[in-house]
C-alpha cells in the first residue's frame, strides 16, 4: 500500500521534470488569463478585474485541473478568505466560512448559514447535496464580504455562485472515468444533443465511489441486521452489514437541461436528482489540560485513555499525527448517512430593449438527509451514536430588471423564498465488552447490540422571506470619468416559525414554539477609481444579516435573534507588464453585532447538547487578502494567495439557567489564563458561567502556491502539469467557547475570586496538502474526437489533518476532544473523451 502510494508521487514528479524544463519558449494557445473571465458577481456581466469587490473566479477547466469536483474540494487556503470544513469528516456536508465567519453546525435544519451558496441563481440553504457535481461548471465565483444587497438573506459573510455551462445545441459530449486507490472509481458524462425545433438539450450524469479509508474489524453481531430507531422517526435503516470499513462513499445522480430562444426571450429549465451515502469516519481523540487551547497550544495532546474496573488501561483510537490510521483496534459500528436531493429550475430572460434585461428565476428543491455517526468509545464504556433526519422543501421566485448604459447601471429586483423543514434527532448506544462488569458481551469484545435508549427530539421550521432590492452604479464624469459610485439597498421581511413537538422522547401536549421576525433595510456603498486601464482601487461599506432561529440541539429548544455584519473594505486590483502579472490586494474590518453563539451545555455528559444565544459584545475581525498570478513565459503560470486574519478575544458572563448573557465589569486576565471577575459580577450573578469566545473558521494564516504549465507535444497532443501546496493554520471549527467556573476557595482572604478554566478542550483544525495532476490531452481520435489521459494525486505526502473537532468527555477524562480527519493520500488515473 505504502509503496504504491509513493509510486504515484514518483510518477508525477518524473513527468513534471521534463515538462518544467521545456517551459522556456513553449507555445501556448490554451491558457486564458483568469482575470479576463466574465462574471456576474454584481448580477450583470463584467470582467472580473473590473469589479469593485473582492471576488475570485475559477473557470470550469481550471476546476478540473485542480481536482475540484465538489464544495468539499474547495478546501481552505485555495481561495483567499475561504475556509471549508467537512462536518464530522463527511464528504457531502460541509461548513463554509469566509473572512473568519461562518457556521459551526450546518446540520441543523432550523439554523441558517452565514455564507450563501447559489447554483444558476438558486440559493441552496442546506449544506447537503451534490448538485455541484452534476453540472459542468462554466465557473465558480467566490464573493467575499456581505453580499446582502443582491444575494439577500444569509449572505452576511459572502456568497459562492456556481454557473453551469448552458446547452450548446450542437452534437457533442464530454465523458470521463477513472480509477484510484481505495478502489476509487468514477464515471461522469455530459451529452449535448443537436438542436431540434429550436430546443437545445443537455444530459449529464455521475457515479462516484470509494471504499473505506480505515479498515474495520469484522463482527458477526453487526452483519445482516437492521439497526433499530425510534418508531416515530421518519426513516428506517435497511437490513445490511454494519461492520463495514469506515469513511466509504457512494454517490450517483443525473441532470437534464433544456434551453430555447423565442425571439428576445430565452427560456432555460433544468432538473437534477442525486443520491449519496457516506460514512463520517472514525472518531479519534486528543487530550489537553485546561491551558491547551488554540491560543495556548503547549498543553499535553497525547493519546486518550481510561482505566476500567479491572485495572486495565484502554486506549481510545488515539490520534497519531505521524501517520494516517488504517485500522481500528476493535469493531466499530458503521452508521452511514444517506443524502437525497432533487430540484427544478426555470430561468426566463427577456431582452426588452438594448439597455434593459428582465429576468425571472424560479426554483423548487427538496433535500433529505438521514443516518447517524458513531463516536466509538467516546463518552463512557459504550459506543454512542447520534441519529438525525432532516428534510427541507424550498421554493423561491425572483424577478430582476437590469438596465445598462455607458455611465449608469441599475439592478432592481423582488424575491420570495419559502422553506419547510422537518428535523429529528435521536441517540443510540451499543454496549461494549470494555464496559460495565456484568454487561453481556461476546468473547471477542464486540458490541452485543446496535442500539438502546431513546431520546428523540422532533421539530419543524417554516420560513417566509420577502425582499426588495436595488443597486446602481454611476460615473459622474469626475477625474476624467475614472470615478464610479455604487450604492445599494435591500429591504427584507422574514419570518421563521419553529415548533418542537417531541422532546426527550416525550410527545408534548403543548409544543414549544419560537418565532423570529426580521424587518430591516441593509445598505452598501462603493467608490471605485480606474487610475489606468489596468489599475483600479476601491472602497466599500456593506451590511448583511442572518436570520434568527431555534437550536435543535438544545434541551429547551432555545430561540435566538438575527445578527448583522458590518464590513469596511479597501482594495487594489492591478495588472502589470503587459498583463503578465496580476496583483490584487484587499484589507477589511468586520463587526458582527448580536452574534449567534452556540455553547455546549455539558460536554462531559452529552457533547451533542448545545444552546445558542446572542452575544452583546461585538465580534471583530481584521484581515488582508493577497492574490498574485505571474506568467513569466508562454505556457507557464505561477500563482499564489495569502490571507491574514486577526480577531478579538471576548470574555462574557452567562446565566446557565436563563441563558441571559452580560458584559463583564472590568475583569482581570492573568498571564496563566485565569480570569478574575469583579466582586460586583460575582455577587450579581451567582449562577453564572464565564466564557472566553473564540472565532469560527478563522485561521490566522492561510494560503497556497501553484504552478501550471502547458506545452504542445509534437503533433501528438498537449501536455499540462499542475502542482499546488495549500496550507492553513490552526482554527476552531466547532464549540468555540472556553468555560470558566468559580474556584472553591479564594486565593487569600479578602482577595478577588479567581475563575479557573474548566477541563475543556477543542482541538484545532488545520490543513497542509500537496496536490498534483499531469495530463496528456488533445489526442486526436476518429471523427474529430479528442482524448486526454491524466494521473493525479491529492494529499501527496499523506499529511494527517483534522477536518472537524468538538469537546467530548466524562467524569473520568473530561479533557477530550473528538476529532475527525480529512481524507488521506488518494491518487489515480483518468481518461477523458470529448467530441
Amino acid at each position: 500500500m505504502k509503496r504504491n502510494s509513493w509510486l504515484a508521487g514518483v510518477c508525477l514528479l518524473a513527468v513534471a521534470t521534463p515538462a518544467a524544463a521545456q517551459a522556456q519558449g513553449a507555445a501556448d494557445t490554451n491558457i486564458i488569463d483568469p482575470q479576463d473571465i466574465i462574471v456576474t458577481a454584481t448580477r450583470r456581466e463584467q470582467r472580473l478585474q473590473d469589479i469593485p469587490l473582492a471576488v475570485s473566479a475559477i473557470s470550469g477547466e481550471a476546476l478540473r485541473t485542480r481536482g475540484i469536483e465538489s464544495a468539499t474540494d474547495l478546501g481552505t487556503g485555495k481561495i483567499p478568505g475561504l475556509a471549508v470544513n467537512s462536518m464530522f469528516g463527511s464528504e457531502v456536508s460541509v461548513a463554509l466560512n469566509i473572512r473568519g465567519y461562518g457556521t459551526s453546525d450546518v446540520s441543523q435544519g432550523t439554523q441558517d448559514q452565514a455564507v450563501a451558496f447559489y447554483i444558476d441563481g438558486i440559493n441552496l440553504p442546506r449544506a447537503q447535496g451534490m448538485a455541484m457535481e452534476l453540472i459542468t461548471p462554466e465557473r465558480i465565483e467566490v464573493l467575499r464580504g456581505p453580499q446582502g444587497q443582491l444575494f439577500g438573506r444569509n449572505a452576511e459573510a459572502g456568497a459562492i455562485q456556481v454557473v453551469s455551462r448552458r446547452p450548446s445545441g450542437v452534437l457533442g459530449g464530454d465523458f470521463s472515468g477513472g480509477y484510484g486507490n481505495f478502489n476509487g472509481r468514477f464515471v461522469k458524462g455530459r451529452l449535448e444533443l443537436p438542436e431540434f425545433a429550436g430546443f437545445r438539450v443537455q444530459l449529464s450524469g455521475i457515479y462516484r465511489a470509494h471504499d473505506g479509508y480505515i479498515r474495520n474489524v469484522a463482527n458477526p453481531l453487526l452483519q445482516n441486521v437492521q439497526l433499530q430507531v425510534d418508531p416515530r422517526m421518519s426513516f428506517r435503516f435497511p437490513t445490511r452489514n454494519y461492520d463495514s470499513d469506515l469513511s466509504q462513499l457512494l454517490t450517483h445522480g443525473f441532470r437534464i437541461a433544456v434551453e430555447r430562444d423565442f425571439g428576445d426571450l430565452n427560456v432555460f429549465y433544468s432538473y437534477d436528482d442525486s443520491w449519496a451515502r457516506d460514512d463520517q469516519g472514525l472518531t479519534h481523540f486528543v487530550v489537553s489540560p485546561d491551558k491547551g487551547t488554540i491560543f495556548n497550544p503547549s498543553g499535553n495532546t497525547g493519546p486518550a485513555s481510561f482505566t476500567i474496573s479491572t485495572g486495565q488501561t484502554f486506549r481510545q483510537n488515539p490520534l497519531d499525527t505521524s501517520q494516517y490510521p488504517r485500522d481500528v483496534p476493535y469493531s466499530q459500528l458503521y452508521v452511514p448517512f444517506v443524502t437525497k436531493s432533487h430540484g427544478h429550475l426555470l430561468n426566463l430572460t427577456l431582452q426588452a430593449t438594448d439597455d434593459l434585461t428582465i429576468k425571472t428565476i424560479t426554483g423548487v428543491r427538496q433535500s433529505t438527509r438521514y443516518g447517524g455517526n458513531d463516536l466509538s468509545v467516546a463518552l463512557s464504556f459504550v459506543q454512542p451514536s447520534a441519529l438525525e433526519f432532516l428534510k427541507s422543501d424550498t421554493f423561491s421566485h425572483e424577478v430582476q430588471a437590469i438596465y445598462n448604459k455607458s455611465n449608469f447601471n441599475l439592478t432592481t429586483g423582488a424575491l420570495y423564498f419559502y422553506e419547510n423543514v422537518t428535523d429529528e434527532r435521536d441517540a443510540g448506544f451499543a454496549t461494549n465488552c470494555v464496559g460495565i462488569p456484568g454487561t453481556p458481551c461476546d468473547p471477542g469484545g464486540q458490541p452485543t447490540r446496535p442500539f438502546y435508549r431513546s431520546a428523540l427530539n422532533r421539530q419543524f421550521s417554516k420560513t417566509d422571506a420577502y425582499a426588495l432590492y436595488g443597486q446602481a452604479s454611476w460615473k459622474p464624469g469626475l477625474l476624467d470619468d475614472r470615478l464610479e459610485i455604487t450604492a445599494g439597498l435591500r429591504y427584507s421581511h422574514d419570518t421563521k416559525r419553529a415548533r418542537r413537538v417531541v422532546a426527550g422522547g416525550v410527545n408534548l401536549v403543548t409544543p414549544i414554539t419560537n418565532v423570529a421576525n426580521t424587518d430591516r433595510i441593509d445598505p452598501a456603498v462603493m467608490l471605485r477609481v480606474q487610475w489606468t486601464p489596468d489599475i483600479n482601487t476601491y472602497a466599500r461599506f456593506a451590511r448583511g444579516f442572518r436570520d434568527g432561529g431555534a437550536n435543535v440541539r438544545s434541551q429547551i429548544f432555545n430561540a435566538y435573534q438575527p445578527e448583522t455584519l458590518d464590513s469596511y473594505e479597501i482594495g487594489l486590483k492591478s495588472q502589470w507588464f503587459n498583463r503578465r502579472m496580476t496583483l490584487n490586494v484587499s484589507a477589511f474590518h468586520n463587526d458582527v453585532n448580536n452574534q449567534q453563539q452556540s455553547l455546549q451545555s455539558n460536554p462531559a455528559i452529552n457533547p451533542s447538547l448545545t444552546d445558542t444565544f446572542n452575544v452583546p459584545l461585538k465580534y471583530k475581525t481584521d484581515g488582508v487578502e493577497v492574490e498574485l498570478s505571474v506568467r513569466p513565459v508562454q505556457g507557464l503560470t505561477l500563482s499564489g494567495n495569502y490571507t491574514y486574519l486577526r480577531s478579538n478575544r471576548r470574555y462574557l458572563g452567562i446565566d446557565s439557567a436563563t441563558l441571559s448573557s452580560f458584559v463583564l465589569n472590568n475583569p482581570t486576565i492573568r498571564a496563566d489564563g485565569a480570569l478574575i471577575p469583579s466582586a460586583s459580577d460575582v455577587a450579581a450573578h451567582p449562577n453564572a458561567q464565564f466564557l472566553q469566545l473564540y472565532p469560527i473558521g478563522a485561521p490566522k494564516h492561510a494560503g497556497g502556491v501553484s504552478l501550471d504549465y502547458v506545452t504542445p507535444v509534437s503533433t501528438f497532443g498537449r501536455l499540462s502539469f499542475h502542482a499546488e501546496w495549500v496550507r492553513a493554520g490552526d482554527m476552531i471549527v466547532a464549540s468555540p467557547v472556553r468555560l470558566f467556573t468559580l474556584a472553591a476557595t479564594a486565593a487569600a482572604p479578602g482577595s478577588p475570586t479567581i475563575v479557573t478554566p474548566r477541563p475543556y478542550y477543542v482541538a484545532p483544525s488545520s490543513s497542509n496538502r500537496v496536490n498534483g495532476r499531469v495530463s496528456l490531452g488533445d489526442i486526436a481520435l476518429a471523427s474529430g474526437a479528442k482524448a486526454e489521459i491524466s494521473i493525479w494525486a491529492k494529499n501527496l505526502f499523506n499529511h494527517v489533518d483534522i477536518s472537524h473537532a468538538f469537546a467530548a468527555g466524562n467524569a473520568d477524562l473530561p479533557t477530550r476532544s473528538a476529532v475527525y480527519l480529512q481524507p488521506p493520500r488518494t491518487y489515480g488515473a483518468d481518461l477523458r473523451i470529448t467530441f
